[in-house]
């Protein structure tokens, strides 16, 4: 009777195991679907708005952006005097 209730219940801790893992798996799986529209959808108006301003691709206007002042020059951003 002991091994019959023994088998009982690794079973159901397996078959526990199982779900939890699987709806895991699935959540993951979901998180990734929405991240990749999002993705989209974030490039889809990205290019909009730079088609909208003129603006040939993201890299161009990143660079922009964040462009180093030239060699020699003062920094575009002055630091706070102490």
């Amino acid at each position: 009777m002991q091994v019959d209730a023994l088998v009982l219940v690794t079973a159901l801790v397996g078959a526990l195991a199982g779900a939890v893992s699987f709806l895991f798996r699935q959540l993951v799986i979901t998180k990734n679907k929405r991240i990749n529209e999002l993705l989209d959808e974030r490039d889809y108006w990205r290019g909009i708005v730079l088609h909208d301003k003129g603006i040939t691709s993201y890299e161009d206007w990143y660079n922009e952006q964040h462009r180093m002042p030239p060699a020699g020059r003062e920094m575009y951003v002055r630091q706070p005097e102490e």
